[in-house]
């Protein structure tokens, strides 16, 4: 009795109805769900540019330029060192590395004057300003691409949404043909071509739903959303002023914002402020110099001299003046100078192709509005064209295929607009991109 209830429980669980019954419970919340977040196109940026590894090793590598402007710093303030100089001797009292032998001693030094180390420093401190801007680069590159997956997605269901309709449209199409055909109406060559425009939707649908599915995979790789969540993108805009500027403002405010010019610029003036670091070998140092040590008696002091005095101490200044060094100073300065020289072109080289790029993104990003504008035009007029065919198609006043190829035609119209429309975003970002602005408008 038994075994008959447990086959009988087995089969109304596999049965078609019970599984029908079970998605629909999935489907009425009982089952799990994934959850659904809408986030716009500035959040998708701010959440990758917070955890992008790119962006953190850019901050990293700045944050450790800080530091070495901090270790350079140290040359101009006092170094203070204490320690020890024990040891035994025979005979007269000879000196340890320059200083007589002593149980404790104290040295302190203070740079007073030093060209070199001044300009070492500066020198630092526009280093470290250049590897800001290196950070600031990353960051405008990773929201740049940020924001292109992002509209590559919402449009990949745009697509998806149009060729889904697209699709029962065809379908719908491909049952009216069939019923003609069976009524001797029109020709079977109708039903093939049907049947093939149904296919070819499919095939589009298809495409489109790889492309969604790639584009999330990415987007959640770059933003760092787990794969139980579904994003739910919102229409992306990006509207400034800065795209109805001329092209010497954008210019202007591209040599101030752009973090490549920046960047060069600082590294211009690091590779000047070595050249006078180099050329402060040639001038006098002057540093303050404190001693102090405790003698010990084991050391016969006494008997080599009238005094012996246990303390001891001793302040004064050093002054070294260069005077003859085997040109190394004069082929350093030479080696200097040409590294600002090459330094110098690379700055003039990023400034004339920044104004050629904003100029050519200026004009590439007119030519996409109007194509943009000309394609919901064009969309519009062949729209108006099927719905005045689906009344002449329903009186007999022309075929299922010429229907068909308007339909078709309309299909292609409305994907040239979301085509045209990403190429509009995309050329506003590299506008953006090329006036180092995408951060501060996307974030």
């Amino acid at each position: 009795m038994n075994k008959s209830l447990a086959i009988f429980f087995l089969i109304t669980i596999a049965s078609p109805g019970s599984a029908g019954r079970l998605g629909a419970a999935e489907q009425d919340g009982l089952g799990p769900q994934p959850e659904t977040r809408a986030i716009t196109v500035q959040e998708a940026v701010r959440m990758a540019v917070s955890r992008s590894p790119e962006v953190l090793l850019a901050e990293a590598q700045a944050m450790r330029s800080r530091d070495a402007v901090s270790e350079t710093r140290s040359l101009n303030r006092p170094q203070v060192f204490a320690g020890t100089g024990a040891a035994y001797n025979n005979g007269y009292p000879l000196s340890m590395e320059g200083a007589a032998p002593s149980i404790f001693n104290i040295t302190a030094t203070q740079s007073l004057f030093s060209k070199k180390n001044s300009n070492l420093i500066h020198e630092a401190e526009e280093s470290g300003k250049a590897s800001r801007f290196g950070a600031e680069s990353a960051r405008e590159e990773l929201a740049s691409k940020t924001a292109l997956v992002y509209y590559q997605l919402h449009e990949a269901r745009q697509l998806i949404e149009l060729a889904s309709g697209r699709l029962d449209e065809a379908r719908r199409n491909q049952a009216q043909v069939e019923t003609l055909v069976e009524a001797g109406r029109v020709k079977k060559v109708d039903r093939a071509v049907a049947q093939m425009a149904t296919r070819n939707v499919q095939q589009q649908l298809e495409e489109a739903q790889e492309q969604a599915r790639f584009a999330a995979i990415e987007l959640r790789e770059l933003t760092g959303l787990s794969e139980a969540v579904s994003i739910k993108t919102l229409e992306p805009q990006i509207e400034n002023p800065i795209f109805t500027l001329p092209p010497e403002t954008l210019f202007q405010q591209a040599l101030e914002r752009a973090p490549e010019i920046l960047q060069a610029e600082t590294n211009l003036k690091a590779k000047e402020l070595h050249v006078e670091a180099e050329r402060g070998e040639r001038l006098p140092q002057i540093d303050f110099v404190g001693q102090y040590a405790v003698f010990s008696k084991a050391n016969r002091y006494a008997d080599y001299f009238n005094t012996f005095q246990r303390n001891n101490y001793l302040f004064g200044l050093s002054i070294r003046m260069p005077v003859f060094d085997g040109s190394r100073t004069g082929s350093k300065v030479a080696e200097s100078r040409d590294e600002v020289a090459e330094a110098r072109y690379r700055r003039d080289a990023l400034r004339s192709n920044l104004k050629m790029n904003i100029d050519r993104c200026l004009s590439a990003l007119g030519t996409a509005n109007r194509a943009s504008d000309y394609a919901r035009q064009d969309a519009d007029l062949a729209r108006e064209i099927v719905h005045v065919k689906e009344a002449l198609l329903e009186g007999g006043r022309i075929s299922p295929q010429e229907m068909e190829e308007s339909r078709s035609l309309l299909q292609q119209k409305e994907m040239k607009i979301l085509e045209t429309s990403q190429l509009v975003f995309q050329r506003k970002l590299e506008l953006l991109r090329a006036v180092g602005s995408v951060s501060s408008v996307l974030e």
